[in-house]
This record gives structure tokens, C-alpha cells and sequence, in this order.
């Protein structure tokens, strides 16, 4: 059994949620409607649904940004769907993670549970009165999540005073995991997406998920100081940004459309790129020329020109500004000037075309 909430208007998405100990589809009514009003279609899946299940509800619901979402024991399965389905979900969140086995002794008895999973009393008076909720299962045990998190955009919700499962592991696997980020929610309990900050939460939430579809990054004004790092970083004379490789793999991906609109969500998928990522290097390739864009349900980006005169020159200039950086330009940079022309001669050798292909075109000969 599934439960489904739908926006009144067009879905920006879809938000599939694995329901976590004792729980089930219903309990997540509150965040479902608030998601909705925002815009997205959300499923609270059964207990117990497998990667297929999952994939099975993204396919139902195949309009927009599809996130995958988890609450305690259900996040750890949100995990490993992730990390096994193809294609993965655009983004992943998990609430609760359990990572620490036998933290706690759950006691027995109704209200010594609710002390444990919510302070917010609409909660927990709704739980009471729940006869499809099944007490006594938060003390159930947890199968081992994979080894490491997925290359997905992550978004970790945890209260720091979650007894059931504490933080502690769950701050050292966001400090190892790039691509996640660590939402902490102060005084709050297990059932952090349904405790008495839970309108804190699902605000947090919705600005993730537009983050993952739209692109949609809120920054502070005022710029911070770098942070010292901590162990010496080195890095090659010749160093290919992540920005320039996922803005090189989505153009490669254009010619396949045959100048129809390609979504970004298609793109990403396809090629394997962060959606956050890949939504705003695809407005700066618009604003170099390099791809045209229409918006609405059929709209989509497609290349200006065809695919043999853009050069990848063309792309390393609209993301990066330029081929090569000096430190200076003094009589004695001379080396990487040259260095730079030989780059910069070797990319405007190879187009759009050759990268869609895989071809490796015959070099000229570079002469001093």
C-alpha cells in the first residue's frame, strides 16, 4: 500500500518516501501535503519496498526532479536503493540514519517510545490514536547500510539529542562525504521530519530539492574566509575541473537529441552528473552561445550550432574563462605560455562531434 499526494498544478518532481520502524505510509500526511503545496508529487512507499518498488514509483511519476527519501531504518534502505538502482534518483535524503547498532534500549510502553521518536504533540497524540502504527519496533534490528554513499547530491536530517541514533556517526560519514550535506536540527528527537520542528525541516527540505531541480542556491552575502586546510593538497599542471568535466560530458550528450530540447534531469541521468551542478553550467553555456534553451514542459537546451564547429575550446572558455592561468606574465612564463598555446591548439582540434562519437581525431603537428 502506498499513499500519494499530488500538487494542484504541474509536479516539479517526485519525492518517494521509505517510511522507517513501526511506521507507515500514512504517518508522513503532514510532509506529503506540505511538499505538495510546494509543487511535487509525493509517494510514501510500504514497508519493506525494494529497489524494483522504488523504481516502479519514479516510473509512475516520471515528470521532474526524482528524490528518494528515508526515514531511520527506511533510510538505510534509501541508501542501498540508490547505490543499486539505474538509473539512481537525482538526489537522496536521509532522516534519522541509524548507523550505530544497539545505541539505545528502547523501554517498553507507548509513551516511553513517543519520548524517544517526537517532542511535537500533534505527533504524538496522532501516533496514540494510529491503529496501523506497530509499537515496540524501534528497538528492531537494522540491516548494515553499503560502504560508502553514492555519487548523488545528499542531504543528511538529523536532532542532535536522537537517542535512538545518535550523531556522532552520522557527522563523521558527512565530514568523508563530499557530496553530502549535514542538517543538524538542535533539541531535536528520531523522528526528526515529524518532531516539534518539523516545519524547520520540511522548509530545509524544500530548499534541497529545489537546489537538485532548479538550481536554486540561496548564498550569504558576505563572502567567508577560506577555510585552513588541514593536510598539504596537490594538484597537476594541467588540472580538469569537475565544472569542466560535467559541462564537457552534458554537451556530448546534446547531438543524440537531433536538435530537439534535452531536459536537464535526461541529461544528468544519462551522463552521470549532479543535476545541481549540471542546471547551472548549462545557463552559463547559454549565456556563451554554445546552447539555445526553451522552458516548459517541452522545453529543454540545444546546441546553437552543429555539433562539428563547437570545439571544446569553445567549452573550457564559456566555464573556465580562459584555457590557461599564469601566476604571472614576467619574461620568464615564456614555458607556460607555450604550454598554453599547445592546449589551447589541441582543444579547438576537437569538437562537440568527436566527444558525442568517442572518435579520436589525427593531431596535427605542433610546430615551434
Amino acid at each position: 500500500m502506498t499513499t500519494t499526494w499530488t500538487p494542484p498544478a504541474a509536479s516539479r518532481g517526485t519525492v518517494v518516501v521509505l517510511p522507517g520502524r513501526g511506521e507507515h505510509p500514512g504517518v508522513y500526511e503532514r510532509l506529503g501535503q506540505r511538499l505538495a503545496a510546494d509543487g511535487y508529487t509525493v509517494v510514501a512507499a510500504r514497508r519493506g519496498a525494494d529497489g524494483a518498488g522504488v523504481a516502479a514509483l519514479f516510473g509512475a511519476h516520471p515528470e521532474g526532479t526524482r528524490i528518494l527519501l528515508g526515514s531511520d531504518d527506511g533510510a538505510v534502505r534509501a541508501w542501498s536503493v540508490a547505490a543499486q538502482t539505474t538509473p539512481a534518483p537525482d538526489a537522496l535524503v536521509l532522516a534519522g540514519l541509524p548507523l550505530e547498532h544497539g545505541a539505545v534500549t528502547v523501554p517498553g510502553g507507548p509513551e516511553a517510545e513517543l519520548a524517544l521518536r517526537t517532542a511535537c504533540p500533534v505527533h504524538r497524540a496522532r501516533l496514540g490514536a494510529d491503529p496501523q502504527f506497530s509499537w515496540g519496533q524501534l528497538g528492531a534490528d537494522v540491516d548494515d547500510p553499503p560502504s560508502q554513499l553514492p555519487d548523488l547530491p545528499i542531504l543528511l536530517l538529523h536532532g542532535d539529542a536522537d537517542q535512538v541514533a545518535p550523531i556522532g556517526p552520522v557527522r563523521l560519514l558527512a565530514g568523508q562525504s563530499p557530496q553530502a550535506t549535514l542538517g543538524v536540527v538542535a533539541g531535536g528527537l528520531h523522528d526528526v521530519l515529524n518532531d516539534q520542528f518539523h516545519r524547520s525541516v520540511a522548509a530545509r527540505l524544500v530548499l534541497f530539492v529545489e537546489e537538485i531541480g532548479k538550481g536554486a542556491v540561496l548564498r550569504d552575502d558576505a563572502p567567508r574566509p577560506a577555510p585552513r586546510s588541514t593536510r598539504s593538497r596537490r594538484s597537476g599542471p594541467l588540472h580538469v575541473s569537475a565544472r569542466l568535466d560535467y559541462a564537457l560530458r552534458a554537451i556530448a550528450e546534446l547531438p543524440s537529441a537531433d536538435h530537439e530540447p534535452m531536459r536537464c534531469e535526461t541529461i544528468a541521468r544519462s551522463r552521470g552528473i549532479p543535476l545541481n551542478s549540471l542546471v547551472n553550467l548549462m545557463v552559463e553555456l547559454r549565456k556563451a552561445g554554445l546552447v539555445h534553451s526553451r522552458r516548459g514542459c517541452e522545453g529543454g537546451y540545444w546546441l546553437t550550432r552543429p555539433a562539428g564547429e563547437t570545439t571544446v575550446a569553445d567549452v573550457v572558455r564559456a566555464v573556465e574563462g580562459e584555457i590557461t592561468s599564469l601566476h604571472s606574465a614576467d619574461a620568464d612564463s615564456w614555458l607556460w605560455q607555450r604550454l598554453g598555446d599547445t592546449v589551447d591548439e589541441f582543444l579547438r582540434h576537437h569538437s562537440v562531434a568527436d566527444l558525442h562519437s568517442g572518435l579520436r581525431s589525427e593531431l596535427p603537428a605542433v610546430t615551434s
